[in-house]
Parts: structure tokens; C-alpha cells; sequence
């Protein structure tokens, strides 16, 4: 999968310059059904996904809490406020561990609660800490404070205007151009900012904007003069946004926290956000009856099919026909492939299996596909083929009388003399692709009973072992 160009300058960056404050990991226990597990985060820009209630917000609020505020103890956050007592919860034996990374060194922090407070222990470190939750996406006319602005009395007193190149990256997020972004204070209250565009000669402001405009405004406004080497968290990064602004967003993420050196975790229940991540900055976060798992480098289709009742495979197969596609599905079961993350298709003659090649080759094409054409058939735009030369009846049923009537024999519980004359019985026929149900109708069995497991047989008896791994290895690299 090709990925965002920010994301190798990051990486590049961090190989010769790493961040000079970054946040490795946390350790929780006795929160919310956290019994010491670790998250960590392996990439400047790292994505929680999961279910509502696994525990996401836990790890967020828990970040934090993690340093101190240069401007003091004031806005400073602790866990006494994210994680309070309260008449149906009493926190106890709880503990939050971090490993910091500053000054070229890890360093161990950590805050405890046996029974009645919160205490730090060790060295708190001092970081900009930026926390977004899900309050943000509340519109302006529904918010405290802000009903008696929308007024025609009021008048601007005074306007602080959002730069060139955020109003650039806010017209790309959104998806439309605005001429230029600025944040009023009226003569009504002077504390209380109103955010207003200017689109095609008119003036808009927030309380005429949809939902994501007027949340993705107001984070760029937080978030541009931010300090170097900040911590930003954002919760639910993909409200009120549709997909292809949410991937704008995450582009503009990227690139202010490689140019800022800032360290941004995020949570999302949108493949979209997944998707423009790498692996390593993929983490998914489960409830289980026996606790909390942490699951790593998770593609985007396996957090979907863990968060969703609609199977959303990692990766589709097509063939030409269910003989092939019980074939391609028996190889890959066979070479201990998790058959579970795929779904197998069969979609007709060679030359639409080659046109799904082709259109897989774009990155652009919807889904992670593979295009697996029969034997007999020349492979083109990417498609691979089955082991051997002709189609998948002819080549199994012709090797198994060669080299395996004896295995088939024992699978079936048939003599092998009835296994031998069926076959030659069969071959007979000029059509190839009956041979199978003429077999099954001579031998007693269902058609899929006896294709399945001349397939099992052919496999595992007859099959050229180095395609059957060149086949394992390419769906194997397309998985991961």
C-alpha cells in the first residue's frame, strides 16, 4: 500500500533527528478494567481504534496526564479529574506508569492511588499537552455562552486572523476555498472567540457552519501556534468530517508533526483514518471477558471486522470458478494461512480475473484484491496462477491417478481399484470441466464432498511445492 509522502519525511527525519519529547508508553491498572496493560506508541501520529467502551478514552485521558504544563499547575491535567470517585466507583490499588523519552534518555513516571489520592512518583517531566475530546464537534449556537453573540447589535471589536497556509490546509480539509479565516471578539464578550470564513466574496461565521467546518476550524485555530514538541490528543479525529476530509486531516496532522516535532494519538472508529497510518501506528484496543487486549500493527479491514457485525476481510481472492476457488482456499489452509481474514470469490472466465488484476493495481481500487487465473491460462497486469499446467479438474484428477489413488482411497474409504476405474472412466470425457461430477456420480458422492478433498489430497500428495509457496508468500505479504 502506498502511503501519504508525509509519512517517509517523518521517518526520515526521526532516523537522523528523533523527537525531542515523545511519549513510549503507558501502563494502566486498576482503571476501568485495565489490569497492567502496556500501549505503546510507535509512530509520532498513532491511531486507538476500538469499540465504545474498550477503553480508548481511558488511554487518551491517561496521556494526559503525563507532564506537567510549562505554565504551571493550573494547566496541568491529573487523574484525580479524569478518573474521580464517585458514589457508584471508588478507584483503589490503581496505577499509571509512563516511559518518557527526553534529553536522549527513557525515563519512568508514574502516578498511584492505594486508597484515598492521587501521587505521583518520580520526576514529572514539562510538555505542552493539547486535549480535543469530543465536546469540540458541539455547535457554536449549542454552546455556553454563545447565544447572546448572535446578534445583528453586535460588533467586532477585534479579529485575529488563522495564517496563509492553515487557511490553505483548511480549504483542502474541507474541500472548499476559502479566501481567508479569521476569529472575532465582539463588544458583547470580549472572552469568546467567533470563527469567520470568507467564501466567494461572503462572510460566513460559525454559527452558520456545519459541524465538521466549524470543529476543523477551531482545532486549527488551537493548533497554530502551537509549541514545538507538543503532545496533542484528539478524540474521535473523524467526527462530523466525511471520508475524504478525515483524510485531509490526517495529512495535515502529519505534516505539522514533522515540521513541529510534535506528538499527536488519536482515536477513531473510521477505516479512512486507519487507512493513511502505517502499520506501526495502528493500535487496537478490545474488551474481553478475561480482560483488555492491546493488538499491534492491525490493518485497517481487521479493526473494522473487530468493531462491525459485517465481515470486512483483509483482503478478497477472485478465481475463475469454485473448483479454482476451493483450490486457492485448500493451498492456503494448507500452508497455515488465516483463511478467516480472506474472502474468496469466483467471478468467471480468465479474462475478467486479468481485468480485476488490472484494476487492482491502481491504488485506488477499493479493496485489497488478488487475481489468481487457472493453470492453463497466461497470467497478466499482476494476476498470479495456480500450480501446474491445465486447468484445476484436469491437473488434480491426472496427478492423483499418477501419484495418489492410494491417499484418495484411504480419504474416501473406497478400494483403490474403484478410485482407479472411476478415474479412467472419467477421463475419457472430453469436457474437462466435468470430470469432477462425472467422478462423484461414479464414486457414490457429492460433487463438492469429492472435489474438496481431491483437492486436500492433491495438496498435500501431488502438488509442486515451490508454487504452492510462491502463492502462500505473495498473499502472505499482501496480509501484512
Amino acid at each position: 500500500m502506498s502511503y501519504h509522502k508525509e509519512i517517509n519525511k517523518i521517518r526520515a527525519k526521526m532516523a537522523s533527528n528523533p523527537w525531542p519529547k515523545y511519549l513510549q508508553s503507558i501502563e494502566i491498572n486498576g482503571i476501568r478494567g485495565w489490569n497492567g496493560e502496556e500501549i505503546r506508541f510507535g509512530f509520532p501520529v498513532t491511531v486507538i481504534a476500538g469499540e465504545n467502551g474498550a477503553g480508548k478514552s481511558t488511554i487518551i485521558k491517561a496521556a494526559a496526564c503525563a507532564y506537567g504544563s510549562p505554565e504551571g499547575k493550573k494547566k496541568t491535567y491529573y487523574p484525580s479529574a479524569f478518573f474521580p470517585d464517585t458514589p457508584w466507583e471508588r478507584i483503589t490499588g490503581a496505577r499509571i506508569k509512563y516511559k518518557i523519552y527526553e534529553g536522549g534518555n527513557v525515563r519512568d513516571f508514574a502516578y498511584g492511588k492505594k486508597t484515598e489520592r492521587w501521587r505521583p512518583s518520580g520526576k514529572k517531566r514539562i510538555r505542552n499537552v493539547i486535549i480535543q475530546d469530543i465536546s469540540r464537534t458541539l455547535p457554536l449556537d449549542a454552546t455556553v455562552g454563545y447565544a447572546k453573540i448572535a446578534k445583528q447589535s453586535v460588533n467586532e471589536v477585534s479579529s485575529s486572523m488563522l495564517s496563509e497556509e492553515l487557511t490553505k490546509y483548511y480549504s483542502s480539509i474541507i474541500g472548499r476555498k476559502y479566501a481567508e479565516a479569521k476569529f472575532s471578539i465582539s463588544d458583547i464578550d470580549r472572552k469568546r472567540e467567533v470563527g469567520v470564513v470568507s467564501l466567494s466574496g461572503t462572510e460566513i461565521s460559525q454559527f452558520h457552519q456545519g459541524a465538521g467546518e466549524d470543529a476543523t476550524l477551531d482545532l486549527l485555530s488551537i493548533l497554530q501556534d502551537i509549541p514545538d514538541t507538543s503532545l496533542v490528543i484528539i478524540d474521535e479525529v473523524e467526527a462530523s468530517l466525511h471520508p475524504r476530509s478525515q483524510r485531509r486531516l490526517i495529512h495535515f496532522l502529519l505534516w505539522l508533526s514533522r515540521t513541529k516535532q510534535i506528538q499527536v494519538i488519536l482515536t477513531t472508529h473510521s477505516p479512512y483514518v486507519l487507512e493513511e497510518l502505517p502499520p506501526d501506528a495502528r493500535v487496537l484496543v478490545e474488551r474481553k471477558t478475561s480482560g483488555i487486549e492491546v493488538l499491534y500493527n492491525i490493518s485497517p479491514n481487521f479493526a473494522l471486522n473487530r468493531m462491525d457485525d459485517i465481515d470486512a476481510p483483509e483482503l478478497y481472492i477472485f478465481t475463475e470458478d469454485n473448483e479454482a476457488l476451493i483450490l486457492s482456499k485448500t493451498i492456503l489452509q494448507n500452508s497455515g494461512v488465516d483463511v478467516t481474514r480472506i474472502s474468496f470469490i469466483d467471478i468467471g472466465a480468465s479474462n475478467i480475473v486479468n481485468a480485476i488484476a488490472a484494476a487492482t493495481s491502481n491504488e485506488r481500487f477499493p479493496v485489497k484484491a488478488l487475481a489468481i487465473v487457472d493453470a492453463d491460462t497466461e497470467p497478466q497486469n499482476g494476476a498470479i496462477k495456480l500450480p501446474g499446467e491445465y486447468c484445476p479438474e484436469k491437473q488434480i484428477i491426472l496427478d492423483i491417478r499418477s501419484e495418489a489413488t492410494e491417499n484418495l482411497a484411504s480419504r474416501l474409504e473406497l478400494s483403490e481399484a474403484s478410485i482407479i476405474s472411476a478415474i479412467d472412466d472419467t477421463v475419457i470425457i472430453q469436457e474437462q470441466h466435468d470430470w469432477p461430477e462425472n467422478l462423484a456420480k461414479l464414486l457414490g458422492q457429492t460433487v463438492s464432498y469429492i472435489w474438496q478433498t481431491m483437492c486436500i489430497v492433491w495438496v498435500k500428495h501431488c502438488a509442486p511445492q515451490e508454487e504452492i509457496d510462491s502463492i502462500k508468500t505473495t498473499v502472505i505479504d499482501m496480509l501484512e
